[in-house]
This record gives structure tokens, sequence and C-alpha cells, in this order.
């Protein structure tokens, strides 16, 4: 152990600035996935960081020798492949010629999926080194050390939300890089070796020439299965902007693919106004409608299934939610709609139809009668008093993407119980909910959504649920007009002479006649009448959510994933009803089941079998060494467990509450690493020795623990509730307040069960530290399987559970551990 601490206070902001490059890039990978792919998948770029820091840990375990290298050679040395490989890492993953999507006819990519944990947790191997190396080397300021890891860590969860702002996704990459390289330059400073300094001088500038060229192989390449490279494939398709800010990459074009009026009658054959086509994150199309106050030139705005509403209720007040392009604020306009409030969660969108296209699309968002509001819905409807004559859930997607693909692991907490509770709620006696999608068949989310309707109908005490629902569809839509009361005799006549004479189908009102289905759009059935009526009684209802082929029960906050619907009971009907091909069964669970069985395949090999390797070549054969073994390995494994199945959980708690993934990702991550930091750094105040009294002790404060964890689970939707309607700073500020006693009590345990083996038997460290890491790695990915499964409620009471066993491991362990007392004084890498 080296003791001359002056000589090392560059150490310290060089680990600082490692850890918030690492941190960054971590994030940054949400976004890459969420523009690469389909989905931010943070529960693997959780996973893969992990990996790389376990597998740090089981190296520098191994190969013990390195710790006797110089230090200021080693973290030079080592920043510097640090910074290469964030850069190349990125850029070689970005090339691997996969997509999920190509999973559906190609099963041998699956197998890509291990090569995205190899290359990318290269970097979080090289930081894990870093920092292990640098506690191991002078332990004696190890709080010095993890004050600096988890303020730059703080730094680089938060610096994620600057980083897109100047270049997009090639600037963010280099931004991050240059972090890195900040970390490299003072780890030179500290060797100060002649010409040293020249590298990371030289590899900063080389950022700098990077980021003022851009060169286009930067940039995150999208899969071309998304609408985004669809739609620039067609003749004459033009691309012509591209807008980034911290959760969103927004391009503008002009393609003949943008046609944006879902389920206009084909009775209506004139053309419609010239749209351009707005892309959110390389998916998701959308279109601004060119209007120019021309209303009298929206003709068509008359055959779209969404104006029948509007015929229906009062015009006094219409809530439209995500308008995007804005095409329903015209229909709302055209149907003389007196004061529209919005509600769009792309703030990219808002400053395009304010800024550069406000001419094209009729200065929309300067008219007096319409507001605007930058907000994630359910924020919104949980913080306003108003009520609404009509409200309008838009569709958001010109190709219907947003209810395929990798959608089944996505969360969505607009489309839940809870949700429509809220919105039936703010209707005024005579309001509707008006909502229109797409036809995805098979039938699937047409009859989830009725099924949650119904429910959300149930828990609000409202009778007759049936004679408040209206369903019809056009050759492509669906569409569902639900009224807080029940509809007239008189309004379902408008309903039908509508539907009559733009040739659009009824699927069901209270009372429809079998003559009246399947009229004019013809299935060889009316197949989603046949299911949507068995809903309205109880008993049918729970016969059909239990036998039919998907997984139609109606989606809570809790298990927010509506577009999940495959069952695992149901697996072989599955595989028969798509035709014998396995490739479909890749959506939701069954994506995550091969991503976990990968992450356990990849950690042991890289964590806990080179532990495993080493402790065999030692011939460590006791009988009472292998018990001790076995509580260490549970103890340490429960702590990976819950640890990860809290952290996952209030990353997706908080998507609801900050309205982003970017955002919740940011404020979890930063939380939990300061407040577990300080309780790691008070553990040994708080349990300055381990007698009988301090197990005692450790007892009550893991129970604490596993109570506080699931006791602040559903506290949080009060707290959440009171502030839905404060900014975003605010927000972080009470989400990190909120946070921090759990996160506390967490950073105890580790560091405590360390200082016990320490103490007792320090050979079995690196043992703890390779199964925490192991466990850490795949339960990252479990905790977000068993949430699609059984709700995230599930996986904080496990997790609550999971402490208080692990405290009563240890404490029934106590007299075993006394009786193997630590022999040695070498010290430990892991000996924090």
């Amino acid at each position: 152990m080296e003791t001359n601490i002056h000589r090392h206070s560059l150490i310290f902001p060089g680990i600082l600035f490692t850890s918030c490059s690492a941190l960054a890039f971590e994030i940054f990978l949400t976004r890459f996935f969420s523009i690469s792919q389909q989905y931010h998948f943070a529960f693997l770029v959780v996973s893969i960081a992990l990996l790389g820091y376990g597998a740090s840990g089981s190296f520098l375990s191994i190969f013990s020798r390195i710790l006797k290298l110089k230090i200021e050679k080693f973290l030079f040395i080592t920043s510097l492949f640090f910074c290469a490989s964030i850069l190349f890492s990125y850029i070689l993953v970005n090339q691997l010629p996969f997509d999920f999507f190509e999973l559906n006819w190609n099963k041998s990519k699956i197998f890509y999926i291990l090569l995205y944990y190899f290359l990318l947790n290269i970097p979080f191997f090289f930081a894990g080194l870093i920092i292990s190396f640098a506690i191991s080397r002078i332990s004696s300021e190890v709080t010095k050390i993890y004050f600096s890891d988890l303020t730059g860590a703080g730094i680089g969860s938060l610096l994620i939300l600057l980083i897109f702002m100047p270049r997009g996704d090639r600037g963010a990459i280099l931004i991050i890089f240059s972090f890195a390289i900040l970390s490299n330059l003072f780890f030179a400073l500290r060797w100060n070796k002649k010409g040293l300094f020249a590298i990371p001088v030289f590899l900063f500038l080389t950022a700098v020439s990077l980021f003022i060229y851009s060169p286009p192989w930067l940039a995150v390449k999208i899969s071309p299965y998304k609408a985004l490279p669809l739609a620039l494939k067609y003749p004459g398709a033009r691309h012509l902007l591209i807008k980034w800010d911290s959760i969103s990459r927004i391009d503008v074009i002009d393609s003949p693919v943008v046609r944006f009026a879902p389920g206009m009658s084909l009775i209506y054959l004139e053309r419609i106004p010239t749209q351009l086509g707005i892309s959110i994150d390389g998916g998701e199309l959308n279109a601004i409608t060119e209007f120019r106050n021309k209303i009298e030139k929206s003709e068509f705005i008359d055959y779209l299934p969404t104006s029948l509403a509007y015929k229906l209720s009062p015009k006094n007040k219409i809530l439209l939610i995500n308008p995007k392009g804005g095409l329903e604020i015209l229909v709302a306009l055209k149907n003389g709609a007196r004061n529209i409030v919005c509600l769009e969660s792309t703030p990219l969108i808002i400053k395009l139809l304010k800024n550069e296209y406000k001419e094209f699309s009729g200065y929309l968002y300067d008219r007096e009668n319409i507001r605007v509001h930058s907000t994630f819905t359910r924020s919104f409807i949980k913080s306003t008093k108003d009520k609404y004559d009509l409200i309008t859930i838009c569709q958001t997607d010109v190709l219907g993407a947003s209810s395929t693909g990798w959608q089944g692991i996505a969360e969505n907490y607009l489309f839940t119980v809870e949700s429509f509770k809220e919105l039936i709620s703010l209707l005024t006696e005579e309001g509707i909910l008006n909502i229109t999608s797409y036809l995805i068949p098979p039938p699937r989310g047409e009859i989830r959504l009725v099924n949650l309707i119904v429910q959300a109908f149930e828990e609000l005490g409202i009778k007759n649920i049936s004679q408040h629902i209206v369903i019809f569809r056009s050759w492509g839509t669906i569409t569902y007009l639900i009224k807080k009361d029940e509809f007239t005799y008189q309004e379902l006549s408008k309903i039908k002479d509508f539907c009559k004479s733009r040739m659009f189908d009824l699927v069901f009102y209270h009372g429809i006649k079998p003559e009246e289905l399947n009229q004019f759009n013809k299935f060889k059935e009316p197949v989603y009448y046949n299911l949507i009526k068995e809903l309205f009684e109880p008993k049918k209802r729970k016969t059909l959510e239990k036998s039919y082929l998907f997984d139609i029960k109606p989606t809570y906050d809790d298990n927010p994933f509506f577009f999940n619907f495959f069952k695992f009971s149901k697996i072989k009907s599955t595989y028969l009803s798509f035709g014998k091909k396995w490739p479909p069964l890749l959506q939701g669970g069954y994506l995550l089941l091969i991503i976990l069985i990968q992450a356990i395949l990849i950690g042991f090999i890289m964590i806990i079998l080179p532990v495993i390797l080493k402790r065999r070549n030692k011939s460590i054969t006791q009988n009472k060494s292998r018990k001790l073994r076995w509580i260490v390995f549970f103890y340490f494994a429960l702590l990976g467990i819950t640890y990860m199945f809290i952290e996952i959980t209030f990353i997706q708690k908080l998507i609801l509450f900050l309205g982003h993934p970017s955002y919740s990702m940011s404020a979890v991550i930063f939380s939990f690493l300061l407040s577990s930091g300080f309780g790691s750094y008070f553990s040994r105040k708080i349990l300055p020795v381990f007698d009988r009294t301090n197990m005692k002790k450790f007892l009550i404060i893991l129970i604490i623990l596993g109570g506080l964890s699931i006791f602040q689970f559903y506290l949080s939707d009060i707290i959440f509730k009171l502030f839905s309607g404060s900014n975003l700073p605010i927000k972080f500020i009470i989400s990190f307040l909120f946070i921090f006693p759990l996160g506390f009590l967490m950073g105890i345990p580790f560091p405590s069960g360390i200082r016990i083996l320490s103490s007792r038997e320090e050979s079995l460290i690196p043992w703890a530290w390779a199964v925490n890491s192991f466990s850490s790695v795949i339960n990252s990915v479990n905790a977000q399987f068993i949430a699609l499964l059984l709700g995230y409620s599930s996986v904080i009471v496990f997790a609550g559970i999971g402490y208080i066993i692990a405290g009563f491991i240890l404490f029934l362990s106590f007299g075993y551990f006394s009786n193997h007392r630590n022999k040695s004084h070498t010290h430990n890498v892991f000996n924090l």
C-alpha cells in the first residue's frame, strides 16, 4: 500500500472523469438503442455495464501480480484503453449487421446479442480496472476515491441531458470521449513522464476535429425496418431537417409515403393537402399538414373517423393528447371547437410548428383558442382540475408501427386502467373520449383496449358499461367512442348515419343487430364483435381471458406493457398459429427470456468461472470452507438481486413521474449512487465492529431496509401525484430526496459484508465480489422479466424479502464466521 497521499492528488480527478464518462456512455447507450432499434433496453444496458465492472474485479483477482505494477503507469495505460474502447466499441456495434426485427426470419441473429454484451462491456471493464486498482494501491484514501467515483458518476448521469444539444449523436459520443480523455490527462500528469502529456492532447485535438467535421460514420445507424429509412426509400423522397434534444431526434422529410389521414373513408377520392413527414427517433412517422389558414380546403377531414365525436358532444373545451404534426388540431378547428388544449410530449415538435414550419402549418400554436403544453400526459391529467367535452388520444404513426415489433417490452403508461380512470374523470357529464388506432390482425390490442375500458368503468363504479361504448372501423382503423354518460338514441342514430354515409362498419354498440355488422369492409365473420361482446359479462370475460390465444387482460401502471400479448402457457398454440414459425415468439417476454439466458451464460464465463478456476488451483477442499463459500454466495447474490430489482423498478416508476426513460435513468442512477455512497461511507461508523450486539443491529437495519423498499414503492404514488404538476428541475429534486433514505441504507450491506470477510476469511472476498457482480448482471434483466409476468410490485416485494433473508443468513452464520478468524493480513483489492 502506498502512503504518500499528496503524490496521488491527481488520481482523484482522473477517477472522477473516468466515472463521469462511463456513466454518460451507459445512458447514451439507451438513446443509441432507442434510435437504432425499437426500444431503449435500459435493463440490458445496465446489465452490460455491470458485466464490465464485474469482469474487471475477477480479472484483478486472478492476475493479482498486476497490483505490483507502478500505479501511475497502470492508470495511464488503462485509461488510454478506456478512451479508445468508448469510441471503437460504439463504432463497431453501430456497424453490426444486426437488427432485432430480423429475428422474425433469421434465428441465427439471436447470437448477435452476445456480441453486444462483449463489445459494449469493454469500456466498463477498463473503467472498473482503473477504480479497483486505485482502491487497491491507495486503500487508505478509499473514501476520496469512492467520493470521486460517485461524484463523477453523478455528473455523468446528468451530463447526458446536455450532450445531444450541440451536434446530436455524433457530438454526444465525442463529448463522452473527451471526458474520458480528461481522465487520461490527469493520469499523465500524475506519471509526469517527458512527452506523455502529448498523447491526451493529441486525442483531444482528434476529438475536436471529429466534432467539427462530424463524419457520417459517427451517426447512429438506424434500423432499415424503422419508419424513417423506409419512407426515404421511396422515389423522390427528401430529407429536409434533423433536430436533437436530450430525449428525442426529430427528422422532417418529404416522401410519397407520407399520406397521414388515418382511416379516411374510401369514398373520398380527392387529393389531400400536401404533408411533410415527422419522424421521432427514426420511427413513429407523423405528418405536418399544409394548412395556411384555409379551413375550407380541408374537406377530407369530414371523412376521417375522428370527426364523428364532434357531431355528438359539445365543442366548448377539447383536449388533444399528442397531436404531433397537428392533424387532430385541424379536425377540431374544422368542426368548430372553441377552446383547444394540446398535450405534446415531444418538445421539438412544438418548436418546429412555432418556428420553421409555422407558416406551412397555418400558425396553429399562435392562435388564441389553442394552448399547447410540453408535458407528459399523465403528469398533466393528474394535476389539472379542468373538465373537457372531448378528449382525443391522437393516432401518431403513419405506418402503424406503434402496435407491432418490439413494443411488447416497452412501457406505455397512457394505456393502463389508472390512466383511463383519470381520463374518464376529466370528462364532462356529456363528454366523450375518442380513440382511433390501426387494425393489427390477429385481434389482440383492439380486444385488450375494450377490456381495459370496461375495467376502468367498473372501478369507477359506473353501471351498464356496454351503453357507454361505441366502436366502429374503417378499412384499416378502429375507433372507440367512450362516453361518461350513456349514449342516447339520438346519438346512436347520428353514429349510424355517419358510418353508413362513409362506408364505416359498426363493430359494437349496446343492442346492435347482426345485420348491422360487417357490411362494407368485410371479414369472413364479425370477429371483433364476437370477441368484444364477451367482455361485458364478468364470467364470459374471465373465460375469454383464460382461453384466448393472446393475453388480453387489462394493464395497470404496475405492469404497463400494453403491447405484450403473448402467453407462455400458449407457446405451442402460438407457434402453430403463426404457421409453425418461432421467430414471432421473440417479442415481449420471449425475447427477455433469451436475453436473460445469454446474460447468465456470459456473466458466468466472464465473472464466476475465473474465480472458481483460481480457487481450485489453491486446492481449498475443507468441508467448512465449502459451507462458508455457500453462505457468502447466498448473501452477496441476494444483495445483487435486491439492489438491481429496486433500481430497475424505480427507473420504471420514475418514467411515469419524469416523463421519459432518459430523465428517469439519469435521476435514479444519480440518486442511488450518491445516497448509497453516503451509506457506504457511514457504514463503518454505524457498525464499527461486528460482535453479537452489532450483528443484531445489522439484522435490524436489513429488516428495516426490506420493509422500507416496499413501503416507499407504494408511497411513491402519493408523493409523485402531489408534485405531478411541477417543472422538471423540481421533479428531479423530489426524486432525489425521495430515493435518498432508501439508497443510504442500501449502501450499508455490501461494504459491511466485505469488512466481515476481510477480518475473518479474506480469501473469500474475490468470491463475494464475483457472486455479487454476476447476480447484478443477470438480475437487471430478470427484474424486467418478472415485471412483465407479475408486475413491478412483485419485483419490489421480492427485493424487500431478499434483504430480510440476507440479514438472517448473516446473523445466523455469525458464530460460523467467528470460528474463521482471518490469519492473513495481506492486502486485497476488494477490501473496502
